[in-house]
């Protein structure tokens, strides 16, 4: 009878423990959309170690998503934005004695701001739905002949890069993701935008699926709700942009993957 009541006890308390254990991973797996306590103490520690949570205190929003996929990269581990138990361990784990040290991706994006512009000794042209200092910029006033020009330009550069393999945070020729190749493309040819795809979405005029024109920027909803990947229409229902699968290469809008998740248009120059 002891026997047997030990054998209940034992298997009472090894269920318990992994409910325990099941709820504890559950209560840490934090994703994009999230709020509550928890959401803010990844913010701080993320903030601590030097990457840039700032969203909204106790909301896991893009900038959050961002500096989460930013430290997995840096600590070998999947990167997906999404604080589940072994990303979780290594961030709130025993805090270290020294800051993080960021990669060059991380450091890229922890010193980007929502500012659109280059530095004040780049000479850059501005695009319609920038502001300087809360006052709004009109689209440039280019004669046809150049704009042609410029968009023929911006073309070419964007060709040369085919191939390019898709680093995350990337933002030169060694490696892009798909908004730092954007960006890149046309600052060659003094065009200043901004750093994300997101906020790449809000510069320019709307254009129709019908009335693209070739140097017109397209976006995607992909990993998130909203625009999260942006290119450049080449043409002939083509456009160009940095992917995960392939790096920099042309793909077809609308049609398989990229047909489906499309969601808009902006062009920049007139």
């Amino acid at each position: 009878m002891k026997s047997k009541y030990s054998k209940i006890k034992i298997a009472a308390l090894t269920l318990t423990f992994v409910c325990a254990t099941t709820a504890m991973a559950g209560a840490t797996t934090l994703r994009y959309g999230d709020k509550g306590k928890n959401v803010t103490a990844i913010q701080q520690q993320l903030i601590k170690y030097g990457y840039n949570a700032k969203d909204k205190n106790g909301v896991y929003g893009k900038e959050t998503k961002w500096a989460v996929r930013l430290f997995q990269q840096d600590h070998g581990l999947a990167v997906d934005g999404i604080v589940g138990p072994a990303t979780y361990n290594a961030l709130m784990g025993t805090p270290r004695t020294t800051k993080a040290v960021l990669t060059s991706n991380a450091a890229t994006k922890a010193v980007t701001t929502k500012s659109a512009f280059t530095s004040k000794d780049t000479k850059v042209r501005r695009i319609s739905g920038q502001t300087i200092n809360g006052t709004s910029i009109k689209l440039n006033n280019l004669k046809k002949s150049e704009t042609a020009t410029n968009i023929r330009g911006i073309l070419a550069e964007a060709d040369k890069y085919r191939g390019v393999p898709y680093v995350f945070g990337g933002t030169t020729p060694s490696g892009f993701d798909c908004s730092g190749y954007v960006r890149y493309v046309f600052a060659k040819h003094g065009v200043s935008l901004p750093r994300l795809a997101d906020e790449q979405y809000n510069v320019g005029v709307s254009v129709s699926r019908a009335n693209l024109k070739a140097g017109d920027l397209v976006f995607f909803e992909t990993y998130e709700p909203g625009p999260s990947h942006s290119g450049i229409y080449i043409g002939n229902g083509q456009f160009i942009s940095a992917t995960s699968s392939r790096g920099v290469a042309v793909a077809d809008l609308d049609t398989g993957y990229w047909g489906a998740r499309y969601i808009g248009a902006k062009r920049v120059m007139q």
